[in-house]
């Protein structure tokens, strides 16, 4: 078995639990042993409306033994997209961040039409800064069919804005989608990766019809050669964690609790496969 793998927290994205409240996110994580969270601003709120403080949820991870890793996602916040709401907005994710203590805040440009580089370089760079004033790190999601579409794209997007706070989000998912290669990560220079999701996939018949967050595979479970996509991430940034990120109808069927469980058995039959 690879050190490297052997040796990765792996945590929870939001995603994989979509029934489960922020609270409920936290004390399952703990419960099925995964340390870290990717966390939705929106859930977020919501757990602030429902009467718990900052604080109680912040002792709610530390009595789970969990951290907030990644804040996922701001929303509306480039050219091209569709306008934020209250609880996805820039300033929502920020003050989710700090209020949970997360250092990564991610940034995609999801549902946004044809923008040129230069019009994302100068928003994501006026991002980057606002955020590294607020000691946060932003790490961008290439999505097929975006302005931010490739592995390529996204890394190209980093070299123009230059702050030393934008890095790349690798979703393996979203680079088997885009065309993107496992050379093509292995390629990139030390400390481009900021962020790292974890799930697979399985290839569907040509023609198939895209249906966003559908369809994906739990770890181990699908084509792509993931443990070469995970060692050559943590060979560029060996401090990476990875949250389970699956959209899928199985984990949705399935009690919170079963859930977890099945992303739990999943996650340590790959790290055997590698």
């Amino acid at each position: 078995m690879s050190r490297e793998i052997d040796e990765l927290e792996v945590g929870l994205c939001w995603g994989s639990l979509q029934k489960a409240s922020l609270p409920e996110l936290m004390d399952t994580a703990g419960r099925h042993g995964f340390p870290t969270l990717s966390v939705r601003p929106g859930d977020f709120d919501a757990a602030l409306k429902s009467g718990l403080s900052e604080a109680q949820l912040r002792r709610r991870l530390a009595d789970a033994g969990v951290r907030a890793r990644v804040i996922d996602a701001i929303g509306g916040a480039l050219p091209g997209q569709p306008a934020a709401s209250a609880t996805d907005n820039e300033e929502a994710c920020y003050r989710t961040a700090e209020a949970l203590g997360a250092p990564i805040v991610n940034l995609n440009h999801y549902r946004g039409g044809p923008v040129t580089r230069a019009e994302l370089v100068d928003a994501i760079g006026g991002i980057c800064r606002r955020a590294a004033g607020r000691g946060l790190q932003i790490v961008l999601e290439f999505v097929p069919d975006t302005g931010l579409g490739s592995l390529v794209e996204a890394f190209a997007v980093v070299q123009g804005v230059g702050e030393r706070n934008c890095t790349i989000l690798l979703d393996p998912w979203h680079l088997a989608r885009s065309g993107g290669t496992l050379e093509e990560v292995q390629g990139l220079p030390p400390g481009a990766l900021g962020a790292l999701q974890l799930c697979d996939r399985t290839a569907p018949p040509p023609g198939t019809a895209y249906v966003p967050m559908s369809g994906r595979d739990l770890p181990g479970e699908g084509e792509l050669p993931l443990c070469e996509i995970v060692r050559a991430a943590l060979a560029n940034n060996p401090d990476l964690t990875a949250e389970v990120e699956v959209f899928s109808d199985e984990l949705r069927g399935l009690s919170i609790d079963a859930a977890a469980a099945r992303i739990a058995t999943s996650v340590k039959a790959w790290r055997a496969s590698c």
